[in-house]
Order: structure tokens, then sequence, then C-alpha cells
């Protein structure tokens, strides 16, 4: 788990760069915001996969497809991006469980 722990949270890292770049709607949300976020995000994951390198390289492959449907690209901003992923990821492994 910490091999992946520090992918996963520069992974997290880049798109709160890269989000907190091109947000342009009325509810801003800071670098710093976005970077916390991230964080939460990374701790959520590690969270989940308690410990085991196989759920955590699951969990990182669903955070890549979450990235890939680019939940920023919408009325909200990184922080509520952010708050879907966190809310996607727990919902997926709390119905595998």
């Amino acid at each position: 788990m910490k091999l992946r722990s520090p992918l996963i949270l520069a992974a997290l890292l880049g798109l709160a760069t890269a989000v907190s770049a091109e947000t342009t709607t009325p509810t801003v949300c800071t670098p710093e915001e976005a970077l916390k976020k991230a964080e939460e995000t990374a701790m959520t994951i590690h969270r989940i996969a308690n410990g085991d390198p196989d759920k955590a390289a699951r969990l990182h492959e669903q955070l890549k497809e979450l990235q890939q449907r680019e939940p920023t690209r919408s009325d909200h901003g990184a922080c509520a991006a952010y708050d879907r992923v966190i809310q996607e990821l727990e919902q997926k492994n709390a119905e595998a469980n």
C-alpha cells in the first residue's frame, strides 16, 4: 500500500492543479481547498483499501475511470468534483462488500 499511496496522491494533486486552473463557476474552489479535497480523496482510498494492495489497485483504477469521465466539467467547481469522486468510490465499494 505504501507504494501506491504516493502515486494516488500525485495523480490527485495533478487533478487538483488542473481543476483549480480552469474553474470558471460562481462557486470558486481555491487551489488550497482543492488540495485539501485531493488529500481527503487519497485518505478515503487509503481507508477503503485497509492495507490491501489488490484493493488499492482496484480503487486506483476506479479513480482513473472517474477522472476520465471528467467530473470537473460541470457547473460545480473542483471541490464539488472531489466530493462526487469520494462519494462514488465509497458507494461502489460499499456495494462490493
